[in-house]
């Protein structure tokens, strides 16, 4: 079943259920006829749908009901550690040899090839081409390995405890530290509190092989098993194949009881107020629970989900129109009402406060709030805007109800294997919203806070930086605020705008010039004002039009005491709303249309992005206008920006990750001021008036900018919209470039070590620099040599060593100022291993010299790229950007079809002649984060 999602608080993760039914009569949900749902004799639950998007692709999953929750005290981390074991042999695959396999195959390990676990389930997941029957076959013979015939080789379960323990070295620091205090506090007396599923090191260290076996001989079985496809498949075909895999599989006569865990009620609130060193922010999150309300079995169950998605969005926006004010306690602010874990659901209450003394007064915000709701409740207009929203985001998802990709459908199936989620169809529930959204009324939102917030079964959770220990108040004042009664309220106040979007009408200009390119499907447009529009009508999907502007320049031409101001002029103009209408109006008055249009200045250009459905075209057209010739200063959102700027700020250097990032970015320029990390002592170089400046300068002249639209639209519905809009749009004829800043990488061999944080956990970034010339080939071929390059060290560092969960090897060629490249390798890793993993990466750099990459590896990214461009070819956003790629840098346009023919060039010869010009050590730069040194 579609849901819209409203919010995914921090630390816990917040998703929604349904509600118990009205009444008995309301007609039962039905299951979509899309939908084949099946059981085999013995239990194996299976779905398949028909899907073509992607065209020859499917989505196979394997769903088993058991996560860490069920582990036993000498199996904690196990349930994890088996699903790692599912890919370290099989009975019909060795070691290596499944994903070898898949990888010649075209599938990507990691993106399309993946598993996870959590606390009550494990999910496997294998995307495959279907146009390869050999694949495909194999792709079922994959899962059924999984289901029930996983080696558990002694040998690897040792090899793989390394790459396990590094999993779980790279979740170290302040968050899991904090976690693994409140946990235990807020959910007491729960298996829950104690279950985490990355286990801890010393269980994962020392597990016996039978324990892990044991798990898995206990867990993995046909009652507990679901099998979904979802793709580009015969339904029936699919079927046979799932009863000849799965249907052997022996039902068990003697299972232990899948017991399911929840959270004990309790009538004290509990609090759990916690500080650590390296905290960047301040967190407050109060939680109201409740038993959980069973998924929707009927129409009423599914329109009492839509009440209470009403007031969560609606209360949201007030806290949101709260947070964009100076005088807001909090950055962000949040209320919904959902799912929390196990057997409960929960109202919570979260924000992320500006310093450790506003938590009280966070608190008292976001308490206010829900009083106000409780007392008088939301008004018609909020509810008429929520439902316009509501409504635009299910007639989106019905309009695409053809063209929704098989991965987006496939986790409604997943849901209703796990939870009963009820899958009826997005025709079925769009007929659903159009029945019901219009007669729900406000009284019946109103009165749902009444019954969630309640005197028992609360808790309170406070973090924050170590340095702000003396400003938070104490437990017995958080839970004060909580039982204070809230007083001399006053009703809310919806605010609207009347003004339209745009003060000034614009003056249409003319097209004066079309070229049309067939090959491509298509047109360049010249207009009147000299600026350029690129055209190209899609199919791809039904309600979605891509666009983007772009002309050079960007903060490169500002004087380095302007570049501050230069760099945040988009943000702080885009929050200040447009012409006439504030932010605050603005959001509002854009409610329920499906419109996102966001200016941005880079280093070396100015322009936007943004995307439309094709009812709201026009609208997006306004806004593209208005951005242009109506922006809008507004001191206040100016406050809030700066203020967001300082509390990201004054503690990013206690972070270990915010320091080491900040430091290689700084010594991979050359200490360039304009890289240089920002710090709080330097926001006074931020100025309001001359951010403003600087952005009408950038978009006060629309001759030298390239619009390009992509989607589904005809060139003559859009002619009126282009003419209207950017012919309109000002011309001062100026023709300008960007300035080259001197930001270039060092020379020679660097070799920094960064010693900060206090767990045992290093990063390092092995770099290569140097000049180069561009061509596509050359970087579409840099990027195959470092995705091979990648395949390499991710057998010698991970499977072989055990040295690092995983390992990313990124190459790519600048084009501003000067043609020059960079590749780097990173991974996360023991201190204690770093130099030797570090030798072992620099020994493939240089057999991949001496050799060239390994002519499977090349066979393997070849592949891959190939079935990549596939489906990218089918995608809005890769013509939307290749296409602005081209026209703006005056480059034929017809060289887009080389593409598929590129991917397909590389050699081991060749990769071996790129190595050693890529690769070479002239200008090497080695950067390690070490823990602080005691």
């Amino acid at each position: 079943m579609k849901r819209i999602a409203l919010l995914s608080l921090a630390f816990v993760c917040i998703s929604f259920c349904g509600l118990a039914q009205k009444t008995a009569t309301s007609p039962l949900l039905p299951i979509s006829p899309q939908v084949k749902k099946g059981k085999l004799p013995n239990g194996i639950t299976y779905y398949i749908r028909k899907n073509t998007e992607p065209k020859n692709r499917a989505e196979l999953r394997l769903v088993v009901k058991a996560g860490s929750i069920l582990e036993n005290d000498d199996q904690v981390g196990l349930a994890h550690f088996t699903e790692h074991m599912s890919f370290n042999g099989t009975k019909n695959f060795a070691k290596n040899d499944l994903v070898d396999f898949l990888e010649r195959s075209g599938v990507q390990f990691g993106a399309d090839l993946n598993a996870y676990t959590s606390y009550d389930e494990t999910v496997y997941m294998l995307q495959l081409p279907t146009d390869s029957a050999d694949v495909f076959k194999k792709g079922f013979q994959i899962i059924e390995d999984w289901a029930h015939n996983v080696s558990f080789d002694n040998t690897e379960i040792d090899k793989e405890r390394g790459v396990v323990i590094e999993e779980w070295r790279l979740g170290l620091g302040a968050a899991t530290r904090l976690r693994n205090k409140y946990f235990p506090v807020i959910l007491k007396d729960s298996r829950y509190a104690i279950r985490s599923p990355i286990g801890t090191k010393a269980n994962l260290d020392t597990f016996k092989y039978a324990t892990i076996k044991k798990f898995y001989k206990d867990w993995y079985r046909p009652d507990l098993e679901g099998v979904i496809v979802v793709g580009d498949v015969n339904v029936d075909s699919v079927e046979q194949m799932i009863k000849d895999h799965f249907s052997t599989i022996p039902k068990r006569t003697e299972e232990r009881p899948r017991v399911k865990y929840g959270v004990p009620s309790h009538k004290d609130t509990y609090v759990s107020m916690l500080t650590d060193p390296e905290q960047q922010y301040n967190i407050l999150q109060v939680f109201y629970l409740q038993p959980s309300i069973p998924q929707a079995k009927t129409e009423d169950g599914y329109r009492n989900d839509i009440i209470r998605e009403l007031f969560n969005g609606m209360l949201n926006d007030r806290l949101q129109e709260i947070a964009q004010k100076p005088g807001a306690p909090f950055l962000q602010g949040y209320s919904n009402y959902g799912k929390f874990i196990g057997d409960k659901d929960a109202l919570s209450l979260f924000a992320v406060a500006k310093n450790g003394e506003s938590i009280a007064t966070s608190t008292s915000v976001l308490l206010t709030e829900n009083e106000r709701v409780r007392k008088y409740g939301f008004t018609e207009t909020e509810l008429e805007r929520a439902k316009k929203s509501m409504f635009a985001n299910i007639e989106n998802d019905y309009n695409e109800r053809d063209k929704t990709r098989s991965s987006e459908l496939v986790q409604e199936l997943i849901d209703n294997f796990l939870d009963n989620e009820p899958i009826p169809g997005i025709e079925y529930e769009y007929g659903l919203y159009k029945k019901y959204l219009a007669g729900i009324k406000v009284v019946e939102v109103n009165k749902l806070i009444t019954d969630w917030i309640k005197p028992t079964d609360r808790d309170i959770v406070v973090l924050s930086p170590e340095s702000e220990k003396g400003k938070l108040p104490s437990e017995k004042d958080m839970l004060a605020l909580l039982n204070k009664p809230i007083e001399n309220l006053t009703p809310y106040v919806d605010k609207v705008s009347s003004s339209p979007l745009l003060v000034q009408e614009p003056v249409p200009g003319k097209i004066v010039d079309e070229k049309k390119f067939a090959a491509l499907g298509a047109t360049e447009w010249t207009l009147s004002n000299g600026a350029k529009v690129i055209l190209k009508p899609t199919d791809f999907k039904n309600d979605e039009i891509v666009f983007s502007a772009i002309s050079p320049g960007g903060s490169s031409l500002y004087p380095d005491s302007d570049y501050l101001s230069a760099s945040y002029a988009a943000n702080i103009t885009y929050y200040g709303g447009l012409g006439n209408t504030d932010v605050q109006a603005l959001q509002k008055k854009l409610a329920g249309v499906q419109v996102s249009v966001a200016p941005g200045i880079t280093p070396y250009s100015q322009g936007f992005t943004g995307s439309s459905t094709p009812k709201d075209l026009e609208t997006a057209f306004q806004l593209l206008n208005g951005y242009f010739t109506e922006p809008r200063k507004d001191s206040s959102i100016f406050q809030v920006v700066q203020q967001q700027l300082q509390v990201s700020l004054i503690n990013k250097g206690k972070d270990p990750n915010s320091v080491f990032g900040d430091s290689v970015r700084n010594i991979m320029s050359n200490y360039n001021p304009r890289v240089r990390p920002l710090t709080v002592d330097r926001l006074g170089e931020l100025k309001l008036d001359k951010a403003y400046a600087i952005y009408k300068d950038r978009f006060a002249d629309a001759d030298d900018f390239v619009f390009t639209f992509v989607g589904n639209f005809s060139t003559e519905s859009i002619k009126p919209l282009v003419e209207k809009y950017i012919a309109s749009l000002p011309s001062q004829g100026r023709k300008e470039t960007w300035k080259d800043v001197g930001i270039r990488a060092p020379l020679g061999t660097i070799n920094k070590v960064i010693y900060k944080g206090q767990e045992k956990k290093s990063s390092v970034r092995l770099s290569f620099t140097g000049m180069t010339t561009y061509s596509d080939l050359e970087a579409t071929q840099l990027d195959q040599l470092c995705s091979a390059l990648e395949i390499k060290l991710r057998e010698v560092l991970r499977e072989d060593q055990g040295g690092v969960y995983g390992v990313g090897v990124s190459g790519a060629i600048n084009r501003e100022p000067i043609n020059s490249y960079g590749v780097t390798i990173s991974f996360t890793c023991s201190p204690d291993n770093v130099e030797k993993l570090i030798g072992l990466s620099l020994d493939e750099v240089k057999n991949f010299k001496q050799n060239g990459a390994p002519a499977v590896d090349v066979e393997k990214v070849t592949a891959q790229d190939t079935r990549s461009l596939e489906t990218e070819l089918k995608e809005n956003g890769y013509w939307r950007y290749n296409l602005e790629q081209k026209f703006y840098r005056n480059e034929d346009p017809l060289t887009i079809l080389n593409d598929a023919a590129d991917v397909k060039k590389l050699t081991v010869d060749k990769t071996k002649e790129l190595a050693n010009k890529y690769f070479d050590d002239t200008n090497f730069a080695r950067i390690v984060l070490m823990p602080e040194q005691k």
